[in-house]
């Protein structure tokens, strides 16, 4: 059923990838406009692709990468400002609830500076994006749980492995299950 509804998400993403191709290679002095829409087309559906590829690997997707699919299917540009709590009040709902469930391990401890480094630079200044992610760390039961969720996040955001914030994060996530 996820498979199917991202699949969906995919060709669609494959659509206006192909659009924004098209409009890109018609226009010979290159436009910025164009060049940020083939660039935003191509990142999208590189998160569809990566998302997908977790979703295979795992063959069920997981109650953290379901919101993270969630989160990708509201855009700025599809919704009005009136419109734009609602979307973000439901996800923040439905990870408390994914988050009652108890474990008996503290939540990550991330300071201020961290927090804005984390939300700037690894999650491209999307403070909800964050917000859900450490959510659904705090909510893993065990080491390994929050590990292939850092590695779904590392493939839709290029996370490279050698980042030093990411280094930070990982250290985090180990310190709270020690």
């Amino acid at each position: 059923m996820h498979t199917d509804f991202l699949l969906k998400q995919l060709n669609s993403s494959l659509t206006e990838l192909k659009i924004a191709i098209e409009k890109f290679e018609k226009h010979s002095p290159l436009s910025i406009n164009y060049t940020e829409q083939l660039f935003q087309s191509v990142l999208q559906t590189h998160k569809f692709i990566s998302a997908y590829v977790v979703l295979k690997e795992r063959d069920e997707i997981s109650t953290d990468l379901d919101l993270h699919l969630k989160l990708m299917e509201v855009t700025p540009l599809d919704i009005s400002e009136e419109e734009e709590k609602q979307p973000t009040e439901k996800l923040f709902e439905e990870t408390k609830i994914v988050n009652d469930s108890q474990n008996n391990y503290p939540k990550l401890n991330i300071n201020i500076n961290d927090k804005f480094r984390f939300i700037n630079e690894l999650f491209s200044s999307n403070a909800i994006e964050y917000n859900i992610a450490i959510e659904q760390l705090n909510a893993t039961n065990n080491l390994q749980d929050a590990k292939i969720y850092i590695n779904g996040l590392k493939n839709i955001y290029f996370w490279k492995e050698e980042n030093e914030l990411l280094k930070t994060l990982q250290a985090l996530i180990e310190k709270r299950f020690l």
